[in-house]
């Protein structure tokens, strides 16, 4: 009798740990092949005529699954598609999912904001930046508690400012140990705020990341993307899409085109996460060539599919040269 009892308690026990471990969470991310869209499709332009292409330019995305339990972990693992990350190294911890879609939304925006700057300026248009703001202040740096995200800087040192580039200027110009006289705009109001220099590998810094703000563009272009798709990492073919349609030379050439990177304010091309699952996406439409940042090439090693080829970019001159020139798509380099 004893012995059963003693079997009935394992057995309870033990459904009772199954139980528990489905709905445990784990701190790890499951990364998958995410949804492929054309921007050409998504499109729309206002102030300017524009011209219809042949073939399509494909943004890349991955699937972010935030939400593993331990019998998801054992399938993904299973699956050669799908890649488990610690969820540290996506995502802060003190960040919840919610935090981080509202995140991933603003940098989408400011993506299509900055691919939109680059391509008016890449066919014509002189775009300069009137205005400055504060993205982030690094914890404890000394901005830390002094600046705040959102602060509009409108004067460094007595000097009215209108780029990062003029505020950069002006924090340079002093040695560590002396202050920055920032007046930033907050709220509904001006402020007068003054802030330590330090030196952070060998350069004077006070710890704050700014953007450029424009004002109103003379096109306006809207992009209307689906699938909840997020961040940077769409500002290349962003970019690539919006000087195709406002130019009467087809960059496409009938051509199914991929690719990803975050595009810069000079027109970089900058890393991005989530490649080889992008890789796989691509591959899987029976897209043959995808641009991708020089700077990921290393990554990829052993991971591009066959019959994929890769072309690798620095900078959005990089993709135009491959796009309008065959003499340059047939040497262009890969990875």
């Amino acid at each position: 009798m004893r012995q059963r009892v003693i079997a009935v308690v394992g057995v309870v026990a033990l459904i009772g740990l199954v139980f528990a471990l489905n709905f445990y969470r784990l701190p790890v991310v499951a990364l998958s092949p995410g949804p492929m869209e054309d921007v050409l499709a998504r499109l729309k332009v206002e102030g300017s005529r524009v011209y219809d292409s042949e073939g399509k330019l494909y943004l890349t995305s991955v699937g972010i699954d935030d939400n593993v339990r331990f019998y998801e972990a054992l399938l993904d693992m299973a699956n050669r598609d799908v890649q488990l990350v610690p969820r540290a190294q996506l995502y802060p911890e003190e960040q919840d999912s919610a935090e981080i879609d509202r995140e991933n939304v603003a940098l989408m925006d400011r993506s299509k904001e900055t691919a939109t700057v680059v391509a008016l300026r890449q066919v014509g248009y002189k775009i300069e930046p009137s205005g400055v703001e504060v993205t982030q202040v690094v914890a404890g740096a000394p901005a830390d508690g002094r600046l705040r995200a959102g602060d509009e800087i409108v004067a460094a040192d007595g000097h009215p400012v209108d780029s990062t580039d003029e505020v950069r200027k002006a924090i340079t110009g002093h040695k560590p140990g002396e202050r920055v006289a920032f007046r930033v705009e907050r709220g509904k109001g001006e402020k007068n705020v003054s802030v330590e220099v330090q030196e952070v590998e060998d350069q004077p810094r006070v710890g704050i990341l700014l953007r450029d703000l424009f004002p109103d563009l003379p096109v306006k272009v809207t992009i209307e993307t689906q699938n909840n798709i997020g961040g940077p990492s769409a500002g290349l073919m962003f970019t690539l899409s919006i000087i195709d349609k406002l130019t009467r030379e087809d960059l496409t050439g009938g051509r199914r085109i991929a690719g990803t990177g975050e595009i810069a304010l000079d027109g970089s091309v900058l890393p991005v996460g989530g490649v080889g699952e992008k890789l796989i996406a691509v591959h899987r439409l029976g897209v043959t060539t995808f641009l991708i940042p020089a700077e990921n090439c290393a990554g990829v090693r052993g991971q591009v599919p066959d019959g994929l080829r890769l072309v690798k970019v620095s900078k959005v001159d990089d993709a135009l040269r491959f796009l309008r020139d065959p003499k340059v798509a047939a040497t262009a380099p890969g990875c």
